[in-house]
């Protein structure tokens, strides 16, 4: 009787190399779904064009220690318009752009922004706080923007609209970095967005 006959480990090796380099091939993720990097001007333009109303404010250079905007924030008032989300329209009464919108989606009229800007070593106490910098058309009953006037809420100006930049999160009180920082709604002026 015929011993068994055992198969060479290079055989094993070069099956189980086969079978992960299909897999990865067949499983590989699709570029059109993958968000896109919220630090490249292009694909912000792409997100923001898609809303029509007042533009987002954001710093031309951020402060120390703070990373790139990671989420845009529409919100769209109840004086008469319609409201909707990138993914569905009329979904809610806000929209949210973190990267995961649908590219061809218009939504109502922008009449608020509210931008999120972490620090780079992430929010933690003693730390940086999270900060929102928030911009609402004038002369809209709604008040999205904080009307606070504390140590948590910085209001400024950019021409005559209204910005408020919030602490919100815990971490260090002083808003120095931001009362000076300059603001813009022109991408162009945006020096971290590559």
């Amino acid at each position: 009787m015929d011993s068994p006959r055992l198969i060479p480990p290079w055989v094993i090796f070069g099956v189980v190399a086969l079978i992960v380099g299909v897999s990865s091939i067949v499983s590989a993720p699709n570029p059109q779904d993958s968000p896109p990097d919220l630090h490249e001007r292009r694909a912000v333009e792409e997100q923001l064009r898609q809303v029509e109303g007042i533009r987002p404010v954001l710093p031309t250079i951020l402060p120390p220690g703070y990373d790139f905007a990671r989420d845009y924030e529409p919100e769209t008032s109840s004086d008469g318009a319609t409201s909707g989300s990138f993914d569905d329209p009329g979904s809610f009464d806000s929209g949210s752009f973190d990267g995961s919108g649908s590219p061809d989606v218009t939504i109502a009229p922008a009449a608020s922004w509210s931008v999120y800007f972490f620090p780079t070593d992430g929010p933690h106490e003693g730390g940086l706080p999270v900060v929102i910098v928030c911009v609402q058309k004038s002369n809209i009953k709604d008040e999205f923007c904080p009307a606070q006037d504390d140590a948590t809420h910085l209001h400024r100006h950019l021409d005559q609209t209204p910005v408020v930049i919030s602490r919100v999160s815990p971490g260090s009180h002083d808003m120095r970095a931001w009362r000076d920082v300059e603001l813009t709604t022109d991408l162009a002026k945006v020096t971290w967005l590559r």
